[in-house]
């Protein structure tokens, strides 16, 4: 029966997979229907704490947005980008980096790589490298937000271990930029010259790829717009201190907690000081986007716990054995599985805690976990997509096009970026514990 149980689970996984976005919650329903009520299985517990979490920093983020501050930050980034276009290789994925650190989200890059493109191919440089490094740092960058859902998720684990927030951010946040530094490194030297290229060449003269500035009259931005930013980031400021500081403070309220009650009260300061329309909130691009990835979560990450859970008990000592000999192994499942799922949050949500169950020690899990940034193993995940769409030079045509999977730009800086990453993840961990 065992071989039964997680053969369908694979089964479901590989078919989530297929579907992508809301369809991976979906088949994890379709899950929970076949183990509960055909193979008699208990359903396991929910992953509430993450969901509540992912809701709350969902729902500010989407009031920032309403008020403007998205936009505000994008102009910012755009300006930076513009104002010094010999370090396009740099700050592109330098931005992404920070941009995602601080929202939580990738999806904030996708609003700079016009930009990007734009201000590389004007300055001769081949844009699928700013592009490339720009999209991996910020799909690492996940791994090291102290508000992602991926965090999130992973330090409602790790905390029961007995680990402080500063402990886990003083291994997974260097770790990341550890990695992100090193794939941008790697996406600076891919490609020939833009000058050399003969796709661009033939796209030139065919009058394909445009050489003028898109950029575009600056619109008045609402009155709120910095407030907004100002306030959200004051926000994730408490909710580190408040973390990082609990002893000092005395208080015993655990990460949840904080983390809700905080973007719930940051969301009310927004709407009463940056003029906001709370119609106009649920129409935000960003409240659409959580809402799929809470169904992701609820359904394929439930679905997983209750069928693994109750084999447990029976396999804890030979993988407790096998981890120990082999730690990368689980840096392995997190990349593979995440690859698969192409949600961060959902991989950390499904794996954290089946390997805290296994018998994996907290800086284990801290050291490996950047390698739930595997989703840019296919070109397909949106980022990545835009990026190729929005270059009109051809950089990311020829025999890197994604033809046979993963020949493509992404794949070997992101690789070699996470290669290097988690070993100085165990070098930290051994440093921090």
């Amino acid at each position: 029966m065992v071989w039964l149980h997680f053969i369908f689970l694979f089964a479901i996984i590989i078919y989530a997979a297929k579907l992508g976005g809301i369809g991976v919650g979906m088949a994890g329903g379709l899950g929970m229907a076949v183990a509960v009520f055909i193979f008699g299985i208990p359903p396991g517990p929910m992953p509430l704490d993450v969901i509540l979490i992912i809701m709350s920093v969902l729902f500010a983020c989407s009031v920032m947005h309403v008020a403007g501050g998205m936009d505000y930050m994008i102009r910012v980034a755009s300006h930076i980008l513009r104002s010094n276009p010999k370090y396009i290789n740099i700050l592109a994925p330098a931005i992404a980096f920070t941009l995602t650190i601080f929202s939580g989200t990738g999806f904030t890059t996708m609003a700079i790589l016009n930009v990007v493109q734009e201000v590389a191919k004007q300055n001769g440089v081949r844009p699928s490298q700013p592009l490339t490094s720009a999209v991996v740092a910020s799909q690492i960058a996940i791994s090291a937000s102290p508000i992602s859902a991926a965090t999130a998720a992973m330090y409602v684990v790790v905390e029961k271990m007995g680990v402080s927030f500063g402990d886990a951010l003083m291994v997974i946040l260097p770790a990341g930029l550890f990695g992100a530094a090193v794939a941008s490194l790697i996406s600076a030297f891919q490609g020939v010259d833009l000058a050399k290229d003969p796709i661009f060449q033939q796209r030139m003269k065919e009058g394909l790829v445009s050489m003028t500035s898109k950029e575009e009259l600056e619109k008045p931005l609402p009155k709120g717009a910095k407030l907004s930013v100002g306030l959200f980031l004051l926000g994730v400021l408490f909710i580190v201190l408040m973390l990082l500081f609990k002893q000092e403070i005395g208080h015993t309220l655990g990460s949840r907690d904080i983390i809700v009650i905080t973007m719930l009260f940051i969301s009310m300061l927004m709407y009463w000081f940056c003029d906001v329309k709370l119609t106009k909130i649920k129409e935000s691009t960003i409240f659409h986007g959580g809402y799929e990835s809470l169904i992701v979560i609820l359904g394929i990450c439930w679905f997983a716990s209750t069928v693994i859970e109750i084999y447990v008990p029976s396999i804890k000592e030979q993988a407790t054995v096998l981890l120990g000999q082999y730690p990368g192994l689980l840096a392995l499942a997190f990349f593979c599985v995440s690859a698969l799922l192409f949600s961060q949050g959902a991989t950390s949500a499904l794996l954290v805690p089946v390997a805290a169950s296994l018998g994996c020690d907290a800086p284990m899990i801290l050291a490996c976990f950047v390698a739930v940034s595997g989703i840019f193993v296919t070109n397909v995940y949106p980022t990545s997509a835009f990026a190729v769409s929005c270059d009109d030079t051809g950089s990311y045509m020829g025999k890197w096009s994604g033809s046979f999977v993963i020949n493509h730009p992404f794949f070997l800086p992101g690789c070699l970026g996470l290669a290097a990453a988690i070993p100085f993840g165990f070098l930290l961990a051994s440093i921090v514990f």
